[in-house]
């Protein structure tokens, strides 16, 4: 299955070349020239993870083909066709495609969630949406959460990167919070602490992660689950669920999750218990799984 990487570079470089020049439109000034570029490879790198996870479904791993993408990125930045011959400027170079991939890939993942599950959300009556999406929802008063929910005041503060929103008879009510990493070793201690003030609110939290590598450690693995009792720091669970596209398998809270039919299966039960029982909503409340 070594062509997957091939397969991914050939499909990153076409997209992103023909988007770049898409976009640029026949401007030559760097401003312009810096916008395309960043546009282009956001696009190259989203069709290219969404392509190739679809056609090497159950063959090859999500983490995989992200790193082989990333490896085309990095080779498409060094503007070398032999990385073995290594000089100062190409080595700037490969830096740089490292700083743009950091910067950029995360914003992609989080677009790859919420496409990859809109169209079976849809059939729920519920939506996975950017930050940027609920901003504009909330300015044009399409939200009908209560005051004291404080929507404005949680998406003010970027904690998280996806909101749940239910379609209740009409109305669009968030409903849970979602943090989206390619690991879990990414700033977690911090994102456990926005995570448990919302779900003492009685909102659902879960966090989806592209690679759980990570949370084969004690220590990430009690940030989700807790780690029962008194004396230690991560006693009490820190996530609703948290959902590994690939390297883990389900572990209390911690569920693998290659195609995300778990994490669309607990967004409806958390939807349903917030609109029936939502002061019963709490932190230590467990999605009951009917797939296997």
């Amino acid at each position: 299955m070594e062509d997957y990487k091939a397969y991914a570079k050939e499909k990153y470089d076409r997209t992103y070349f023909t988007e770049f020049d898409k976009l640029l439109e026949g401007r030559t000034s760097t401003a312009s020239q810096q916008m395309a570029e960043r546009r282009a490879q956001h696009i190259a790198i989203l069709e290219t993870f969404c392509d190739a996870y679809e056609k090497y479904d159950n063959q090859i791993n999500a983490t995989d083909i992200w790193n082989a993408i990333y490896s085309a990125h990095i080779k498409r930045k060094a503007g070398a066709a032999d990385l073995n011959e290594l000089n100062e400027e190409i080595i700037e170079k490969i830096i740089s495609g490292a700083q743009s991939w950091k910067k950029s890939s995360g914003h992609v993942f989080e677009d790859f969630v919420t496409r990859y599950t809109k169209e079976r959300l849809k059939k729920k009556h519920i939506r996975l949406i950017l930050q940027k999406d609920l901003t504009t929802m909330l300015h044009d008063n399409e939200i009908a959460n209560e005051a004291d929910d404080m929507i404005p005041e949680m998406v003010s503060s970027e904690d998280f990167d996806l909101y749940a929103v239910l379609d209740l008879n009409g109305d669009n009510i968030v409903f849970g919070c979602v943090q989206v990493k390619t690991s879990i070793r990414d700033r977690v201690g911090r994102d456990r602490d926005f995570s448990i003030p919302v779900m003492q609110r009685h909102f659902w939290s879960a966090a989806v992660v592209l690679d759980g590598t990570y949370l084969h450690m004690p220590k990430f693995n009690a940030m989700v689950n807790g780690s029962g009792g008194d004396n230690y720091k991560y006693r009490e669970n820190g996530w609703h669920g948290m959902y590994a596209l690939s390297n883990m398998e389900d572990s209390d809270r911690i569920y693998r999750d290659p195609h995300l039919d778990l994490l669309i299966e607990h967004a409806e039960e958390a939807a349903k218990k917030f609109a029936s029982a939502r002061q019963r909503f709490d932190q230590y409340w467990k999605a009951i799984s009917t797939l296997t």
